[in-house]
């Protein structure tokens, strides 16, 4: 599909951009939608671009290159890989962008506002006022340490990570068993999409090693719990 990049906006450190694209192809929180500039549609490689922000009506993607500007044409594919799943009987949310901008995880605020659910962002925020900003007051922010000490008070947990960082949040989890459920969104290059199956992306899971384009990029917390120490 062909489509128009109608509009950039900069929040926080990252590039998100509004793409012409009807509703019923929107990724949901944590899928990919592998992208491709009009005036390069023979590169090998795709831009693999991520639901961004908040509650709004509006589609936002991102991180979106630096060269893509609003007018451009952009070829795209539909959304691919799975995406986050809160539990509807979860009433206590926790969000953890790890070392990053919260930007990735922020679309699943329409879902967990939906189910009435209280709501925690761990993150450093330190001054990314712009985010903040965006952030509904019942959002509580808080610092990344504390989440170890707030363990037993979560139902869900959702986590944007690179892969690199895996055996640095499993320290920050340093617990036998979790008592919640939890899912993943492992950052890392997905060259082919599954399409070449060539073990860029691979992650190892308690069911072995598995790929982000096509088994991720979300995973099931309790899948990588302690495997990457």
């Amino acid at each position: 599909m062909l489509t128009k990049l109608l509009e950039i906006n900069q929040i926080g450190e990252e590039r998100a951009g509004v793409l012409d694209i009807p509703e019923k192809y929107w990724p949901q929180p944590g899928q990919y939608m592998p992208c491709q500039h009009d005036s390069d549609p023979a590169a090998p490689l795709v831009t693999n671009l991520f639901r961004v922000i908040g509650t709004g009506d509006q589609l936002y993607l991102g991180p979106m290159p630096e060269n893509w500007l609003p007018g451009d044409s952009i070829h795209i594919l539909p959304p691919q890989g799975n995406g986050f799943s809160i539990p509807a009987a979860a009433r206590r949310v926790g969000l953890l962008p790890f070392g990053v901008s919260p930007l990735r995880l922020l679309p699943l605020l329409k879902t967990t506002l939906m189910q009435n659910a209280a709501l925690v962002l761990f993150w450093d925020a330190g001054q990314n006022h712009d985010i903040l900003h965006r952030l509904p007051t019942v959002v509580e922010v808080a610092p990344t340490a504390t989440l170890a000490e707030n363990l037993d008070w979560l139902d869900y947990l959702a986590i944007d990570i690179a892969l690199g960082d895996l055996p640095q949040l499993n320290s920050l989890l340093s617990i036998p068993e979790l008592p919640f459920d939890g899912q993943l969104l492992i950052r890392t290059d997905m060259p082919c999409r599954g399409i070449g199956d060539c073990g860029v992306c691979a992650v190892k899971t308690t069911k072995g090693w598995q790929h982000a384009c096509t088994d991720g990029p979300v995973f099931q917390l309790k899948e990588l719990h302690h495997v990457a120490q």
